[in-house]
């Protein structure tokens, strides 16, 4: 009989060490994938910078929050939207100029969505935002080297870093009311594009930083901050 136990434990001391070892399998996959995707934004974010600093990069002083300007609620955010998202940046590239400003092609990865159809969650977005590369004619009126390539930004929406993580609300083309992803936009990014930075988001848009009245907008990005947005 205790031969029978003996060989009852040693049987579920080697299930145990399998079940082990599956587990210890398992994580240097997840570190792998997880390795992989910060080494691919590495890559990119040096990919990105190196093209900008090869040109001449143009700079302009940003204007000030209009006066008239109270900010929006939550509830008026989601109803001015398709979707209100947090996403991940991962891809800032170049495009043709497109009159009547210079945009790059931003690459998001949805992690979660506010308000919208869930299913657009773990999906890659491919959008326009303000400000990329362009020629010298296209700026200047009378350009010294009108084929010189520059990179413009546009003060009020400065681009975000790549591997940074987003807030913004996603309008459909305006000729079209359904969810296809080549039709969606980001709304509004001078006002409603928050950037998280140094743990905190923060709207993107430097001109906010001067304004020394409530607006419902700051509440709003307390409520981002404080995660009070329901699920």
């Amino acid at each position: 009989m205790s031969r029978i136990y003996l060989l009852v434990i040693l049987g579920l001391l080697a299930l145990s060490g399998c079940s082990k070892q599956e587990s210890n399998n398992d994580l240097p996959e997840k570190i792998n994938l997880e390795t992989n995707v910060r080494t691919r934004l590495q890559q990119n974010r040096y990919n990105w910078r190196h093209q900008v600093n090869q040109t001449k990069i143009i700079n302009r002083q940003f204007l000030d929050i209009a006066d008239d300007y109270s900010g929006i609620t939550l509830e008026q955010f989601k109803h001015q939207n398709r979707y209100v998202i947090r996403a991940t940046v991962l891809n800032l590239q170049k495009i043709k100029w497109i009159a009547p400003q210079p945009e790059t092609k931003l690459t998001l990865k949805v992690d979660q969505v506010i308000s919208g159809n869930k299913g657009l969650e773990g999906k890659r977005l491919y959008l326009n935002f303000p400000g990329g590369f362009g020629r010298e004619r296209d700026i200047y009126a009378q350009p010294t080297n009108p084929d010189s390539e520059i990179f413009y930004h546009i003060p009020n929406s400065p681009l975000p870093e790549i591997g940074s993580k987003v807030i913004c609300g996603l309008i459909s083309d305006v000729h079209h009311n359904n969810d296809r992803l080549d039709q969606l936009h980001i709304s509004d990014v001078e006002h409603t594009f928050w950037v998280k930075r140094k743990g905190k988001y923060e709207l993107n848009n430097p001109a906010f930083k001067k304004v020394k009245r409530n607006l419902a907008i700051f509440e709003l990005t307390t409520e981002f901050n404080e995660d009070r947005i329901s699920k």
